[in-house]
């Protein structure tokens, strides 16, 4: 487990997050502060993958794709392992606390994320 990750409990928390960096440049922030609200954007944002947020059809919207450029910077200077670059269970939990009802393994799963980065 990367201690860096902290997934969000809500969306409330996440955007908390987002609106916290939103007047920061990016890159001033400490790695495990990016890596926070890197994993807010991939909780808020579990619809967008990373690798195609140049495209003009992808989805980021300009307000947060400042945040997919900053990741891609500092994974291609290695300050981001692939797990921290794609925060997988971040988008999955994101996914999770979106949806209105869960089978139990849905809920055992997303209770595992929890107990592993925060976020419950």
């Amino acid at each position: 487990m990367n201690t860096n990750i902290r997934i969000p409990n809500s969306i409330e928390s996440a955007t908390h997050d987002l609106h916290s960096t939103s007047n920061v440049p990016l890159e001033t922030l400490p790695i495990e502060a990016f890596v926070r609200v890197w994993c807010a954007v991939c909780y808020s944002f579990p619809g967008l993958h990373p690798d195609g947020y140049e495209d003009v059809d992808s989805g980021w919207t300009p307000e947060i794709i400042r945040y997919a450029a900053e990741a891609w910077r500092r994974y291609e200077a290695g300050e981001l392992d692939e797990e921290e670059m794609y925060p997988s269970d971040a988008s999955w939990a994101g996914l999770y606390d979106q949806m209105h009802s869960h089978t139990a393994d849905e809920t055992a799963r997303r209770l595992e994320i929890a107990a592993s980065f925060g976020g419950l």
